[in-house]
């Protein structure tokens, strides 16, 4: 598997919840409580990730962690992990209607904050 880009929350929340992988996503925080539904967001498989840091093809975020090289805005970082996002998302749709994508992001941002579900 190689890394997946995602340009929005919305193509992310669609593949995330067809995907039985569980990585870690990352993104820009910052840029993802300005704009959540427009962020980009990127799966890094950690195989891929050691591979390219013994090739030398990473770089070190603000919080000392390795990120590839090639990706066009190295603020990223990690986020949440595959899983999480899904149950977060499987926690909003029991809570009544079909969420939005805004109350997803809600969701995702609350989690990330908390480390508990937004009901």
């Amino acid at each position: 598997m190689s890394i997946q880009t995602f340009d929005s929350l919305e193509a992310l929340v669609q593949t995330v919840r067809q995907t039985e992988i569980n990585e870690w996503i990352f993104t820009n925080l910052d840029r993802f409580q300005s704009n959540p539904i427009d962020n980009a967001y990127y799966i890094i498989p950690e195989e891929e990730l050691w591979e390219l840091e013994d090739a030398g093809l990473t770089v070190t975020n603000h919080l000392d962690e390795s990120i590839p090289a090639a990706l066009p805005d190295h603020h990223v970082q990690t986020w949440l992990e595959v899983a999480t996002v899904q149950d977060v998302i499987e926690v909003l749709h029991r809570s009544g209607s079909k969420p939005s994508l805004q109350r997803i992001a809600q969701g995702l941002q609350y989690y990330y904050e908390y480390d508990a579900f937004m009901e």
